[in-house]
């Protein structure tokens, strides 16, 4: 301070010091002013007022800020196995507990440390087994996340914070020196301008505890939300991965563009054709391209669930054990239709086991609701067994359907489907996207397996070639 002094001039000093304190006065006569007249009792209300005012737009503006960042995070895809969002819990813990103080956004080996604890957590969650969890993600994989995370990230920061196009990693770091410096000589400042002007001083110690530190809530909070959401993003693609979400292409694989396909199955004469005449209001008809010897595709255009194809098969005897599997295995939705009046109970509860097991064996995939609709069940629904009748069939209950299909094309039995899909649409869609990725990632393999084939191919090729022409120079 001393050497500032003697640089800027003790006389210099003197004349600014000189020439601010009429400057510094205006005030102190300001309230003596008010004092003197008898108005100082409404500045004083005025200043409250002013400054409650302030401080309620202030916490304003903090909840709103606050909310804002929420919806800008990263947040879990809707798909999610339970083991996917149980690895989330996680890596959102560990995204809360980033602080800025131990990963600075300016040093790189702090970030690739918190990248690779996330990394670690989310490998240790989906192989609690191994004692390497990390070893279990390939290099390309590895890339792939930093990459994907990256460029989310980018999009993130540009669109979410102001002048973020024009803000470097050095203005964050200069703020924070700029902050911990101002700090340092605040309370200084303080002492002082409450000497000088106690008036002032009053009105800007409750302007500073209505703001709040504005420095370090600025720079603090974007440093914080930007560890967090590195986090997240590392995390989000990392658990895309390892749950087999996630292709080496980069593309995050859906099913848009399919239809959701209902398979509908049952006995002989359990009203399948009265369901099927329901759902289409007798508009559709079999697609002869899309349909076999065993199962009639009818194209469904629906209002509330988009495109669907239905999938009619013949009565359960009759149709082949391995074509019936292999429709379940593409199936989206299954309803099995049976006659509640004349329903063997003990076959069908067997048949609906059978199918339970072969769901439980599409390689992880989840499993398409089935569900059972019991046609003719107008006195069953009015006794209330329906339950009973779903004990019996080892159903849930909420997965049995009393319909009633006396008038197929009656409003009544329509709603009484549209209830049941729109209570299981969302387990469908799960499944469908799921059935895709596996689809997906099987014609990736066999597209990266055919290029790498051929690469070795060509190298041994020209390996060879080489060796024969060298033989034959000499």
């Amino acid at each position: 301070m001393k050497d500032l002094i003697r640089q800027f001039g003790r006389l210099r000093l003197l004349a600014l010091v000189l020439t601010y304190i009429p400057l510094a006065v205006i005030p102190l006569a300001g309230v003596v002013w008010l004092w003197q007249t008898g108005y100082l009792g409404y500045w004083l209300l005025l200043l409250a007022a002013c400054g409650g005012c302030a401080l309620l737009l202030q916490l304003w503006l903090a909840r709103n800020d606050k909310r804002r960042i929420l919806e800008a995070r990263t947040h879990p895809d809707r798909n999610w196995s339970t083991t996917a969002e149980g690895a989330w819990v996680q890596v959102e813990a560990l995204a809360q507990s980033a602080n800025p103080s131990e990963h600075a956004l300016s040093d790189g080996s702090a970030l690739w440390l918190l990248g690779q604890q996330t990394l670690a957590r989310v490998a240790g969650h989906f192989h609690p087994d191994k004692a390497q969890p990390l070893l279990e993600l390939t290099v390309p994989h590895t890339l792939l996340i930093i990459e994907r995370a990256s460029r989310e990230l980018r999009q993130e920061i540009v669109h979410t914070l102001p002048f973020s196009h024009r803000l470097s990693l050095g203005n964050l770091v200069q703020a924070r020196r700029l902050q911990q410096t101002a700090s340092r000589y605040h309370n200084v400042y303080r002492v002082g301008r409450a000497l000088v002007s106690p008036a002032s001083a009053l009105y800007k110690e409750f302007s500073r505890a209505v703001g709040g530190h504005i420095l370090d809530y600025g720079s603090d909070r974007m440093q914080r939300w930007l560890l967090q959401e590195y986090v997240r993003k590392v995390g989000f693609y990392a658990i895309e991965l390892y749950s087999g979400n996630l292709l080496l292409s980069g593309t995050l694989t859906h099913g848009s563009g399919h239809p959701l396909q209902v398979l509908v199955l049952g006995p002989a004469g359990s009203g399948k054709t009265s369901l099927l005449e329901t759902l289409t209001q007798g508009r559709a008809e079999a697609d002869p391209e899309a349909s076999d010897k065993w199962i009639s595709v009818h194209r469904l255009e629906s209002v509330e669930w988009g495109e669907l194809e239905l999938w009619d098969t013949p009565a359960w005897k009759r149709l082949p054990r391995r074509r019936a599997r292999a429709a379940v295995a593409a199936a989206d939705i299954i309803l099995w239709v049976s006659h509640a009046g004349e329903m063997d109970v003990a076959y069908e509860a067997g048949q609906l086991a059978r199918l339970t097991r072969w769901l439980g064996g599409r390689a992880g995939q989840p499993e398409p609701p089935l569900l059972v609709a019991l046609t003719h069940s107008e006195k069953l629904k009015a006794s209330g067994a329906l339950a009973d009748v779903a004990e019996q069939l080892s159903m849930p209950t909420e997965n049995v359907i009393a319909l009633s299909l006396a008038d197929p094309l009656a409003a009544q039995a329509r709603e009484q489907l549209h209830t049941a899909f729109a209570a299981h649409h969302a387990q469908a869609e799960r499944s469908h996207y799921w059935r895709y990725l596996h689809r997906s990632q099987r014609q990736e393999n066999r597209e990266l397996s055919g290029r790498q084939l051929r690469s070795v191919a060509g190298n041994a090729w020209r390996a060879v070639r080489g060796v024969f022409r060298g033989g034959s120079k000499r």
